[in-house]
Order: structure tokens, then C-alpha cells, then sequence
């Protein structure tokens, strides 16, 4: 209880340090509460999309391979509301972790500063998901059965270009998690740093 109360009086808290294992502890709780209401949320918007799916198939197996513009219909809110949901989760986690990674940067006499590029990518990756997929759901829908694979191919391409971008900057985001995750691990400094005593002196 200590630990909880101790992380969520210091959400803004940016100075100081932080030793690694109330780091993880945080981290691992953030986590799960994280997982318990994504599926929480997720599952009732499921549930939608298959009580939708029943009357629009019409009793016959085959009417989404030859109207794929209904799958667009169907899926298209589906997915809108998870890309939303995903952008205030994120914020809510980045508002949840960010005092705390800083802390423990310092902790090994590391600037908070070094968090900035993985924090700045959570934040876009989500919105350009956001924008993409009402474009890529659009040109799903023009698909239509007969077309050539040249054709399908050119409508395809814009909406493909746009998912390689933010697949990119995904990567780019995961290699610098890999970064900070070596360094949240690693141990602090022995003694005062000029981040502030060490905290397992006391």
C-alpha cells in the first residue's frame, strides 16, 4: 500500500531518484490494471461486431465474399473505437509511468530526457493509426470481386504507403524501448548523484 500511495501522490514528481525494484513493483501494477480493462473494454466491443455480423450475412455464408464493402461497414466503428481507446490508454499509461521512469533514470545519473523519443512515439504511433485506418478501410471498400490484382494493387497503394510509415516509426519506437528498457534495469549509482541522495541509503 505503501508503494501505490507513494507513486500516485508522486505522478508529477520529476526530481529525485528511484531504485529499481519499487520501480518494477510500479511498473508490473500499471501493467496489469492496464490488461484487466483492455479486456474489459475490448470484449463488449467484440461482442457488438459479432451481433452485427449475423443479420448483415443474411443467412448465407458467401454474401461477405462478394459484398466485401459490408465487412467495411461492419468492422469500420469496431475499429474506430479500439484506435480511440488505444490513444487514452496510452496517455493514461504514459501520465501513470513517466514521473516514475525519470526517477529512475536518475538513479543512474541519467537525464529524464533520455525517456523522450519512446514517450513522443506512444503518443503519435496511436494518432497516425487514428487517421490511417478510415483511409484504409475506404479503399477496402472499392475493392470489388472481378478486379484485376494490377488494380487492386493500385487502389491499394496509398492506403499500403501510409500502414509502411507507421510500421517504420513502430520499429523505430521499439528499438528505443530496448534502449531505455537496458537502462531502467541497469543499477543505480552508490551514494548522493547530482539527481539527489541514493535512495537505498536510507
Amino acid at each position: 500500500m505503501n508503494l501505490l500511495g507513494r507513486h500516485i501522490t508522486g505522478l508529477a514528481t520529476f526530481s529525485g531518484r528511484e531504485n529499481r525494484q519499487p520501480f518494477w513493483l510500479w511498473i508490473l501494477i500499471v501493467y496489469a490494471v492496464q490488461m484487466v480493462v483492455g479486456m474489459v473494454v475490448m470484449i463488449p466491443i467484440m461482442m457488438s461486431m459479432f451481433d452485427r455480423m449475423g443479420p448483415m450475412m443474411q443467412g448465407d455464408p458467401h454474401r461477405f465474399d462478394d459484398h466485401p464493402e459490408l465487412v467495411m461497414q461492419m468492422i469500420t466503428p469496431m475499429v474506430s473505437n479500439i484506435m480511440v481507446f488505444s490513444v487514452v490508454v496510452t496517455l493514461i499509461w504514459l501520465a501513470l509511468i513517466a514521473a516514475a521512469v525519470v526517477r529512475r533514470l536518475h538513479d543512474g545519473d541519467r537525464s529524464g530526457w533520455w525517456a523522450s523519443p519512446v514517450f513522443a512515439v506512444h503518443i503519435v504511433t496511436p494518432l497516425l493509426y487514428l487517421s490511417a485506418f478510415p483511409r484504409f478501410f475506404d479503399v477496402i471498400g472499392k475493392v470489388k470481386p472481378g478486379m484485376t490484382p494490377d488494380q487492386v494493387n493500385a487502389a491499394m497503394l496509398p492506403a499500403m504507403q501510409s500502414f509502411g510509415g507507421v510500421w517504420l516509426l513502430g520499429m523505430v519506437g521499439f528499438l528505443l524501448m530496448i534502449v531505455l528498457i537496458v537502462f531502467l534495469c541497469l543499477p543505480g549509482t552508490q551514494g548522493a548523484n547530482r539527481y539527489g541522495e541514493d535512495p537505498l541509503a536510507f
